[in-house]
């Protein structure tokens, strides 16, 4: 494999797209990559692209080639970092030991799953040598397990680069460990470098602490050899309870799952409905990216589940590179005001339902008034009050709304108010 990526971050959106060529035994072979990097004014992205030759050992590569196209305003100021290209010579990747969690979303883990050199500018990949400026200030992380420094992104934590958060759901994070990082060039740098960031004792802090592997690291050696151990029963659970939550939020609002209600009241496919609303794209991929095919569309709820929000007609079309890194997150985490506006437009949901981070205040006040049926019919239900790996699976779903309502209410003790003891479907703690 013969890849190239990096960092860029541009003053004003843009849009970038990659193609990688070369000639060998007397060929030209040219590989477009299918995505194109969207990015919003003053953040980090990262990029990158591969291709794969299989090849003779005596025969050489000539004439290696990256073209980069950027489509932005006219002035538009870019900065690049952490750029290589060169030949993947990760021993695990010249087998197919990681071949099946290689090519498992591989646009969302680029530039860092190649394990390229990350201390390389730019300048020495351009054709014409033109003159460069000193640029916008870049933190990088080292990873514990294979030692390189990557670029995470302190300015706006929520856009990850290299390095997944450690505590986005319980911010701010309170552990060491993962919240403050020692800044090995501290004595060189000026006021204007420290600018904006928290520092303490000579470190520079993150709100959400970061994970000490880099996402490379963690997908390839650290959660693939545990996933086996995982897959029959964790990744059931973590579906098991997803699915609760939504149940549960159409039960309190006494509705049907969105697809029945939907096709039972238009006699039209809810997915088709959602995917022609947006004109066939990911929304974050943008209008001018190519269409998705139905079938690789996810339904993204737009406002989060995991904070009492039901999947209904103001649902987003999102491919699934987007959707899990949308995750969790709230949409003015996650979009731009730009896209905001839009995708007010397009979902009917006011601009200023999208600017909000809280919980579904008409669903958890329904909770609150029917605790005592959640605690003593909902959760006792037998497929929650299984124990899987010495845990039951209601406490699982009632840590999960404790996490997101926390400083809110404490079900608990409304149910003990209402029973005068405390719920027997859960661990109370």
């Amino acid at each position: 494999m013969i890849a190239f990526g990096g960092y860029v971050c541009s003053s004003e959106k843009a849009v970038i797209s990659l193609e990688i060529s070369y000639n060998y035994e007397g060929v030209r072979y040219t590989f477009s990559g299918k995505e194109k990097w969207i990015l919003e004014p003053d953040s980090w992205a990262s990029i990158g692209i591969h291709a794969e030759q299989l090849i003779n050992k005596a025969s050489q590569f000539q004439g290696i080639a990256v073209r980069m196209t950027i489509s932005s305003k006219q002035g538009s100021i870019f900065d690049f970092t952490a750029f290589d290209l060169d030949v993947v010579s990760k021993e695990e990747f010249q087998d197919t030991s990681c071949a099946v969690s290689f090519y498992q979303k591989t646009n969302m883990h680029v530039p860092y799953l190649y394990y390229l050199r990350s201390d390389l500018p730019i300048g020495r990949y351009l054709i014409s040598r033109q003159e460069f400026i000193e640029g916008r200030r870049v933190v990088e992380k080292s990873c514990n397990r294979c030692g390189r420094y990557l670029p995470i992104n302190m300015d706006n934590e929520l856009k990850t680069l290299s390095f997944s958060l450690h505590c986005k759901k319980r911010a701010p994070c309170v552990h060491s460990t993962f919240r403050a990082y020692t800044i090995q060039n501290y004595a060189d740098l000026k006021a204007a470098d420290l600018e904006g960031l928290k520092i303490e004792d000579g470190k520079v802090v993150s709100y959400y602490g970061h994970q000490l592997e880099c996402k490379a690291c963690k997908k390839f050696f650290v959660n693939t050899p545990l996933n086996p151990q995982r897959n029959a029963q964790q990744f059931k659970e973590d579906g098991l309870r997803r699915r609760a939550i939504e149940v549960l939020i159409n039960t309190l609002l006494e509705k049907n799952l969105i697809h029945f209600e939907f096709e039972r009241r238009t006699k039209k496919e809810f997915s088709r409905y959602i995917w022609e609303k947006f004109d066939r794209r990911c929304f974050k991929c943008g209008p001018d990216s190519n269409p998705i095919a139905l079938e690789e569309m996810a339904l993204d709820h737009t406002m989060p589940l995991a904070y009492l929000y039901r999947l209904d007609e103001t649902a987003t079309c999102l491919c699934s590179s987007h959707n899990s890194q949308k995750s969790d997150h709230f949409p003015v985490d996650y979009y731009s005001e730009e896209e905001l506006v839009r995708l007010s437009e397009i979902t009917g949901l006011s601009l200023e339902q999208l600017q909000k981070k809280e919980v579904n205040p008409k669903v958890l006040g329904l909770l609150v008034e029917n605790v005592v049926w959640f605690y003593d019919e909902f959760l006792m239900q037998p497929e929650y009050q299984k124990v899987r790996d010495g845990v039951r699976t209601a406490d699982k779903i009632n840590d999960s709304l404790k996490r997101i309502i926390s400083g809110k209410v404490d079900l608990a003790e409304k149910y003990r108010e209402k029973t005068g003891h405390y719920p027997t479907s859960v661990t109370i703690r």
